[in-house]
């Protein structure tokens, strides 16, 4: 997909790549439109209710190079669900 596309998809939907990363906890995310981010790129496709791999196909050609993404980000706290976040947060202040 088009950066162009996916950002017209989001405004459809009154959202927009800023408000998805204050969302989530990041200052912007708009590099995913150009790059690889799997974390962003999962973010953006839940907004859109699609999969990664639908909107950046060619991303997802090499499972090796997708599995090693996913083993360096799934730690990431900001893919987690919201109330487990706030949990892992609590847990880290103590």
């Amino acid at each position: 997909m088009h950066p162009a596309d996916v950002i017209a998809a989001l405004h459809k939907r009154n959202l927009s790549m800023r408000q998805i990363a204050q969302a989530n906890g990041y200052a912007h995310i708009s590099r995913v439109l150009y790059g690889r981010w799997l974390a962003a790129e999962q973010l953006v496709a839940k907004a859109l209710g699609m999969k990664p791999e639908d909107i950046w196909p060619s991303r997802y050609l090499d499972p090796a190079d997708r599995a090693r993404a996913f083993q360096l980000t799934r730690k990431i706290k900001i893919t987690m669900p919201r109330k487990q976040r706030k949990a892992s947060a609590s847990e880290a202040r103590v």
